[in-house]
């Protein structure tokens, strides 16, 4: 049989250099023909052997999947049934020649057998692993697994390009391994995704599948990720599921280069909740300040209701806009604004507790004495964008089709959608103060006269007749208005 000795004249490895760093890269794999072989048969035969060799005693595994960090290295072996497949020409690929590994695999050397069923090639151009990506042209797979210690061996992609007889090959790697190092108490993280987006460029996206769940703790756990190699720069951008939830992302702070044949390593972070998804708490289940009623960025930002609120006066029978209260009756709505000018405005004087309860509530309670600080009383966008999260509906599609700000306009799909108001409810209550479903939550926008404001009302009646779902025109001081704060995350 013909047979071809590939020889390491510097073993493949990963060097592990400080985080957030690409690595020296892994180093290459050179061979020459086994000329020297007297059993060697004549060439029209075919090549049924590949024997991969290490050159150097004692160095680094080189092939398919990680081996056992040691040294700062991070050593790679062939696994059994591996496979490589062959090409006689370059860029060819319509038909391959396959070669299985003999043996148990766990070095860095090893002999492949040809594998296929017809005459093995006489003559081999490149060579590629592995040969299961035949079909892909060798695309990194997008979809991995989750290997302990390791990357998916089944992502590393390497190429051999094979000269005349006498030259050295090189058998080197087309992929670029991302590491993420989460530290944690408990958490089970069931997948991991990398999003990789050069500047102008289309993002490309690697998702690491953990089958059975990675559970954190204060030690480090690695999550390797293979890419495709490039010397393009790239934003890069991990979200963690946790128990099957999208918990957390991790952003590089610059711009990464994923060149093949390196290793990209983050810092180590702890795993802490930062995607959240309408009706959760914020920010965490045990201590929660507010619940989540707005998202935005795939739940990284958002806006949350406060979990308590302050039944009392909206304030004085006057115009807050004639009295310099800024942003009040402007569009659009900066209910902030309005918040902080008529705090900064009254917060000083006797009666300001009594006349603007909600405002003052927001002001001592909330934000503990700070004018300026996160809680605020909402606007009537806002609390509309409320009324369809607590409703179970799509705020992109209610807002087109309601005329909010239209006295008494009823949201549609109100009717319908009691139930989900009840859950809501009873998640609020679970951690706060009572919601109640059948009163009136304040906004920021006065009427014109100065001596009413405009507020959501779940159920209210005027005049014999009931209006549920839609914002009412009410006067300022009354006993049954109520404040809820928002904020935003």
């Amino acid at each position: 049989m013909k047979k071809l000795t590939f020889l390491a004249g510097a073993a493949l490895v990963c060097a592990l250099v400080c985080p957030g760093c690409s690595g020296d890269g892994f180093d290459e794999m050179n061979g020459a023909p086994d000329a020297g072989n007297p059993d060697t048969p004549a060439l029209g035969e075919g090549i049924r052997t590949l024997t991969v060799g290490m050159a150097e005693l004692g160095a680094p595994g080189t092939r398919a999947s990680f081996g056992d960090e040691a040294g700062g290295k991070l050593p790679v072996f062939w696994d059994a049934e591996d496979r490589i497949v062959a090409y006689e020409t370059v860029g060819e690929h319509a038909a391959g020649h396959a070669y299985k590994l003999v043996g148990p695999g766990g070095s860095g050397s090893g002999t492949f057998a040809y594998d296929g069923g017809q005459t093995p090639p006489s003559a081999i151009a490149e060579i590629y692993y592995p040969a299961e990506l035949a079909g892909t042209n060798f695309a990194v797979p997008a979809v991995q697994t989750y290997t302990p210690g390791s990357f998916d061996p089944a992502a590393h992609v390497m190429r051999a390009e094979v000269g005349n007889p006498g030259e050295p090959i090189v058998f080197g790697s087309l992929v670029s391994v991302a590491c993420l190092r989460l530290t944690g108490d408990g958490e089970r993280v069931t997948s991991v995704r990398l999003d990789l987006t050069p500047s102008g460029g289309a993002t490309a996206s690697y998702t690491l599948s953990c089958p059975d769940g990675v559970t954190l703790s204060a030690a480090e756990s690695a999550f390797y990720i293979a890419v495709e190699g490039s010397a393009t720069p790239c934003d890069a951008v991990f979200t963690v599921s946790v128990d099957g939830v999208e918990t957390m992302v991790q952003k590089t702070t610059s711009a990464k280069t994923f060149a093949a044949s390196t290793v990209v390593r983050l810092p180590v972070v702890a795993c802490q909740r930062n995607l959240y998804q309408i009706a959760d708490y914020w920010p965490d289940d045990d201590a929660p300040v507010g619940i989540v009623f707005s998202v935005s960025d795939g739940g990284l930002h958002g806006k949350m209701l406060s979990l308590t609120e302050q039944a009392g006066n909206w304030g004085a029978q006057v115009s807050e806009a004639t009295a310099g209260v800024a942003g009040m009756r402007v569009e659009p709505e900066d209910s902030r604004l309005v918040t902080r000018s008529l705090i900064d405005k009254y917060k000083d004087e006797p009666g300001f507790a009594d006349t603007y309860k909600g405002f003052y509530w927001i002001y001592n309670t909330l934000n503990n004495g700070n004018p300026d600080g996160a809680w605020y009383a909402p606007s009537r966008p806002e609390l509309a964008e409320l009324c369809a999260a607590m409703s179970g509906l799509d705020w992109a599609e209610v807002k087109r089709t309601w005329n909010y700000t239209a006295d008494k306009t009823v949201m549609p799909g109100w009717e319908e959608t009691s139930a989900a108001r009840t859950a809501f409810k009873q998640k609020v209550e679970a951690k706060g103060t009572t919601l109640n479903l059948y009163g009136r939550l304040s906004s920021t926008w006065e009427n014109g006269d100065g001596k009413s404001a405009w507020m959501l009302c779940f159920q209210y009646e005027a005049g014999g007749l009931k209006y549920n779902g839609c914002f009412c025109v009410i006067p300022k001081v009354g006993a049954t208005n109520r404040m809820r704060a928002v904020r935003t995350f």
